[in-house]
């Protein structure tokens, strides 16, 4: 999602394999800054020197760290340059992967045909975690039939009339136990779907004759999705709410099947009051040594603080000091 004003942080929760699906029974951790820095939609990799994270911002910019308490360092964008189907405007909410021997950078970029915020997905592809990623193909990996593109390998046919015209934005990839691989992404506004489409095993391409399907839809914000597999079955994460707010929130979904969520358990991970944050989303998972996952999310502060702002209003307008 964009950004305007006011600094975000990007934290750190250590969690038990099985906390989402047994919270009640998790032990407690307090989040703790590592980068306090304007550093929204947090996207983490574990790489052998270090971490590196990716933030929405102008062609991607990054941090890197050897370790996660730091210290983080701010780095440029990674993005060499906005594929020929794609106009100009931030790149929202990546996920970066490594498949088939390179690193695959997923994003969301403007497109024309789609108002002012209307996004698609790309992939860019590197040899290095640091960039640069260049865009793969002369087409979006994702996009709607009815955007001014070339058509996309997932083009969303046929078009459900009880979604907006607003576009796909916040990929995200996921590798299954059978090496299988696939594309996690939202169709933007309200009412807002998560789906899901298959990838060839080198993440570059929707798998030639599939099509995404839905596993989850939400009347309100449901975005940012992170697919996991624990023995509880398949473990999502996925913000909730609207993002310039303190009530922004992040839930976790259990689900026996990849496909089909409609019996899925789910609860609630982070909100404001568990975490001391205001509005704590866009959440990612690293796994860590011994048997614990990190947990990177996001959260508004004042600036030149490590702290949320008073109060509970909207913080896309004015910063507060």
């Amino acid at each position: 999602m964009p950004t305007r004003g006011a600094v975000r942080l990007l934290v750190l929760l250590l969690l038990p394999l099985l906390a989402y699906a047994a919270p009640a029974q998790a032990e407690e951790w307090v989040p703790r800054p590592v980068l306090n820095l304007d550093f929204p939609d947090p996207a983490v990799v574990a790489t052998p020197a270090g971490l590196v994270a990716y933030a929405t911002g102008d062609r991607v910019p990054h941090a890197w760290s050897r370790s996660a308490d730091g210290p983080w360092q701010r780095g440029p964008s990674l993005l060499t340059h906005r594929p020929a189907w794609s106009r100009e405007g931030g790149v929202w909410a990546v996920d970066v992967a490594r498949a088939g021997g390179r690193w695959l950078l997923y994003y969301a970029t403007p497109v024309r045909g789609m108002g002012e915020h209307g996004r698609c997905i790309g992939v860019a592809r590197s040899a290095s975690p640091r960039g640069p990623f260049r865009p793969v193909g002369h087409a979006p990996l994702v996009c709607p039939s009815y955007a001014a593109t070339p058509t996309a390998q997932d083009p969303l046919l046929p078009r459900d009339p009880t979604l907006p015209r607003a576009g796909v934005i916040d990929p995200s990839w996921f590798r299954d136990a059978d090496g299988a691989s696939y594309l996690l992404y939202k169709t933007d506004r309200i009412p807002s779907t998560i789906r899901l489409v298959p990838l060839t095993r080198d993440g570059q391409a929707v798998r030639r004759g599939a099509t995404s399907v839905e596993v989850l839809r939400s009347a309100d914000v449901v975005e940012n999705p992170v697919l996991t597999r624990r023995s509880s079955g398949y473990v999502l994460l996925a913000s909730e709410g609207d993002w310039t707010r303190c009530t922004y929130r992040t839930r976790w979904l259990v689900s026996p099947s990849l496909i089909d969520w409609t019996a899925a358990q789910t609860g609630l991970l982070l909100d404001a009051e568990t975490t001391g944050l205001c509005g704590p989303g866009g959440a990612d998972l690293v796994e860590g040594r011994g048997g614990r996952t990190l947990v990177f999310l996001h959260g508004w502060t004042c600036r030149r603080t490590a702290l949320p702002c008073a109060g509970t209003g909207k913080w896309d307008q004015k910063p507060r000091s």
